[in-house]
């Protein structure tokens, strides 16, 4: 079993990708156990989020948290902190980068490696690179930590068109990556020690 907890500043699209698993999940054959965030709609997360879901064989956990700086939601975000093995930290293409920065200064991820994504990127793909680029150096050098990915994703469905459909999978795909079990070279290691 793998506990996942998704990291991010307040609306980076945290929750939007936390609904957006939920509710494909099961298209993939898998199945959600336990848990929901409340329903199928999209609102903001000031204490966690909770779904228990089979992926690959076994029963993983993934976290959604807030990210506001209210006394619940730091009381909740230390809970997934302390509990989940694996994060995605994500970040939004749209709004200055900075804020989201200065939010990942605040909190101590207790992993070696994270899987980052790049949110809202049928909005602002002209900034991806930029963004890649600092956040890459922002968790080597500053954070220390080794970076398992980085997905651009989109965690909104576009009915009408094919064009950001692999985005929206990047969602999915970016939460069942941190699924693995593999520990056969040194940058794969997932370690929460």
């Amino acid at each position: 079993m793998v506990n996942i907890g998704i990291l991010g500043a307040q609306d980076c699209g945290k929750t939007s990708v936390f609904v957006h698993f939920m509710n494909q999940i099961t298209e993939s054959g898998e199945k959600i156990i336990s848990g929901a965030p409340g329903g199928p709609e999209k609102y903001a997360t000031e204490t966690v989020d909770l779904i228990r879901f089979t992926a690959k064989g076994f029963i993983h956990v993934l976290y959604g948290t807030g990210g506001h700086k209210r006394p619940i939601t730091d009381y909740y975000r230390t809970y997934v902190l302390r509990n989940a093995d694996r994060f995605l930290c994500m970040f939004d293409l749209s709004i200055p980068l900075e804020d989201q920065i200065n939010f990942y200064k605040e909190i101590e991820i207790p992993t070696r490696q994270v899987t980052i994504a790049l949110n809202k990127f049928d909005i602002a793909k002209d900034k991806y690179d930029d963004y890649k680029s600092q956040v890459e150096d922002f968790f080597k050098n500053e954070k220390k930590k080794l970076i398992k990915e980085i997905w651009p994703t989109v965690a909104v469905e576009y009915k009408h068109t094919d064009e950001f459909n692999s985005y929206n999978q990047n969602c999915i795909d970016a939460v069942l990556s941190m699924c693995e079990f593999d520990k056969s070279s040194a940058f794969d290691i997932w370690d929460s020690q």
